[in-house]
């Protein structure tokens, strides 16, 4: 560790407090802890953008941060000019810091857990601010952050691609179903069209309970949680995706887990978010998800029996009808849908030799993002067991490859 020094937060990276008008915001450039999302997974278009006074400017290479609970643990390297909220922290390099060196520091979880052992307040306590400048850093040289930067970047560089695979299957999937089941076209081909009933020749109108099923989760006690064991699948792990995404596992035994056994999610379970805040929120369980317990305020749908080749619809038609069910939610203190809503709502159900055919257009796709998924999660572990090691010179970075 030749070279190595310990300094303080503010002196290599304090504090950009500069602004930026507000109405010179809008939905994309305006971030707020609400649209940054968790494990270094940069962000989401905002749903909401001021329209006045003034907010913290950034700028590309800055380093933001959530800095209020539930949201913290979330962080961004900047890739563009904006503004954000009051919840979250810009940090600006100075020139003895290699800007992605100090993002890497600050997704240490050493980091974040400084950050929240300092935490003040009672129903969404914020970091101290005065405090988080005096966390400490392992400096070392320029040239030793930059190899550092390198190796992590390029965990990160390979999740990225991922994720655009990722996108580019969704998306297809999705055409596919536009294509299908709402212009009634397969491979290029109209579809012939009853005119008695308007839908193509086998085709019917069906209640949603006619077909699926509403499965509730159950309300675990905290003084059940252990250390290891069975996940159980809360509300805060659905990510701004399709799929399901646990940052932050809670267990409970493998012998209390055979007491919940009906509460296991299934492969293709469509996961949705039925109260509170995060209402319409949705996930599917893939392949490799499978082994969570469900707990309370999400639903589990699945196909009733004799509709099991519907699995793969029922994925894609979801996207539509959750807009729907969006628009029927109640509730006085907290909006909530209740299950007949669901239930009672028509949907279009092809006939089972279009679904069949559907199913090996678009299963291989769900396979494929089930297998990007899951490299995702190899890659991002064997990231964070790098991490804390390349900070601290556990790790020489002159015998540690950069490629990976």
């Amino acid at each position: 560790m030749s070279g190595w020094r310990e300094v303080s937060l503010s002196e290599v990276a304090p504090y950009w407090t500069g602004k930026v008008e507000a109405q010179n915001l809008n939905e994309e450039n305006f971030i707020s802890a609400d649209n940054m999302l968790p494990d270094k997974g940069g962000i989401v278009n905002s749903v909401y953008a001021p329209t006045a006074g003034k907010s913290t400017s950034f700028k590309p290479k800055d380093i933001l941060v959530s800095n209020i609970r539930p949201y913290f643990k979330k962080i961004w390297f900047a890739n563009k000019i904006g503004g954000c909220s009051n919840d979250v922290i810009v940090f600006r390099s100075t020139n003895v810091i290699v800007p992605r060196f100090m993002y890497y520091c600050l997704s240490n979880d050493s980091f974040f857990d400084y950050m929240m052992s300092g935490a003040n307040g009672t129903k969404m306590p914020r970091g101290n601010k005065q405090s988080i400048p005096k966390y400490k850093i392992n400096l070392p040289p320029l040239p030793t952050q930059q190899k550092i930067a390198k190796i992590l970047s390029n965990y990160d560089d390979l999740i990225e691609n991922n994720l655009k695979r990722i996108k580019l299957l969704e998306e297809s999937a999705r055409l596919t179903y536009e294509e299908w089941f709402l212009r009634f076209r397969i491979d290029g081909k109209k579809l012939d069209i009853d005119p008695e009933s308007g839908l193509p020749f086998g085709w019917l109108n069906k209640s949603f309970g006619d077909v699926f099923n509403i499965n509730n989760g159950y309300a675990f006690k905290s003084g059940d949680y252990a250390e290891h064991g069975v996940p159980i699948l809360r509300t805060r792990d659905y990510s701004q995706t399709k799929w399901i995404k646990i940052d932050q596992p809670i267990y409970i035994s493998e012998e209390l887990s055979q007491k919940y056994t009906k509460y296991y999610v299934q492969e293709y379970d469509l996961m949705l978010i039925m109260v509170g805040a995060s209402i319409g929120n949705y996930g599917v369980v893939l392949p490799n998800d499978t082994g969570l317990l469900q707990n309370q305020n999400q639903w589990a749908i699945r196909v009733n029996n004799g509709f099991e080749k519907y699995i793969f619809y029922k994925l894609l038609m979801m996207e539509d009808l959750i807009k729907n069910l969006l628009t029927k939610k109640t509730g006085a203190a907290r909006d909530f849908f209740r299950a007949s809503f669901l239930k009672e709502l028509d949907i279009l159900l092809p006939d089972e030799d279009t679904v069949t055919l559907l199913n090996k257009t678009v299963q291989p796709t769900f396979e494929e993002i089930n297998n990007l998924q899951h490299q995702n999660q190899l890659l991002k572990e064997a990231r964070d067991i790098l991490l804390p090691r390349l900070m601290t010179g556990m790790i020489d970075t002159d015998e540690l490859a950069i490629a990976i």
